[in-house]
């Protein structure tokens, strides 16, 4: 293994450690809860408690399962996601509860959805076979274009001067090159309306930590291909991107 695989697995870690964690807590609670009403349960009849004993334990089956598909695929990068093109009922449950181990245990947020949208990257990478390259969304922040710069570009990216400022130009004569559609978005929402328009196959989005993670799970089953956005001036203002990154991301649906 070379370093750099070295390190794309180990950044994986966080998030998959913490949605483990979650998961035997879930476990835990769902014992306990088990425990407390057997006598009441019991009590209406043995049918009942072992019906919610079988309900218990097809819950924690599938929200097991589900994790364990998700942890070797993106650790070996076989294709074991199933179902494929519906909503992961896996990561919406332990997200959360991630989240909020991760706040206990005072580990840093941003690392750990840093790690989310690697796990996601390499979900994503293990599709590839399924994934067609048609239609190909481009989603940027408008933090990346130069607070100086008074052209309009949220409306039409074609309206950008290309005068090597900022990064923005670059992405214009890539989606010239490459046949992409491109769009600059100021918030959630409208990266949700402009998906919701273009009904990408596929989405590369440059952001944050936190709006990407947040915009994975808004557009999921749409695979999406996250870029993390550098911050050299602080958050939200004149940020920049590695663009070896999205080039990486265009070449991998492009299949070239």
């Amino acid at each position: 293994m070379t370093d750099a695989a070295a390190r794309a697995g180990w950044s994986r870690f966080p998030f998959l450690s913490f949605c483990w964690a979650g998961l035997i807590l879930l476990l835990g609670a769902g014992a306990l809860a088990a425990y407390l009403v057997y006598p009441r349960l019991y009590g209406l009849g043995p049918v009942v408690f072992y019906l919610f004993l079988a309900a218990l334990a097809a819950f924690f089956i599938i929200l097991g399962g589900g994790l364990l598909l998700i942890t070797v695929t993106s650790l070996t990068g076989i294709d074991l996601l199933y179902p494929h093109g519906k909503p992961s009922v896996t990561v919406r449950l332990l997200f959360p509860i991630a989240v909020l181990l991760a706040k206990l245990l005072r580990f840093d947020r941003s690392r750990l959805m840093a790690s989310f949208v690697k796990v996601n990257n390499s979900l994503t990478i293990a599709q590839s076979k399924r994934i067609k390259g048609d239609r190909i969304l481009v989603l940027l922040p408008h933090c990346l274009q130069i607070d100086v710069c008074n052209r309009k570009i949220t409306n039409d990216i074609s309206n950008c001067m290309r005068c090597g400022r900022c990064p923005v130009g670059e992405f214009v004569e890539a989606g010239e090159r490459r046949g992409l559609k491109i769009e600059v978005v100021n918030g959630g929402t409208l990266a949700r309306k402009r998906v919701a328009m273009w009904r990408p196959q596929g989405i590369i989005a440059v952001a944050c930590e936190r709006d990407l993670t947040l915009g994975i799970q808004d557009v999921h089953p749409v695979p999406v291909y996250g870029v993390i956005n550098d911050r050299p001036h602080g958050p939200c203002v004149n940020t920049c991107v590695d663009m070896d990154n999205v080039d990486a991301a265009i070449r991998f649906f492009r299949k070239s």
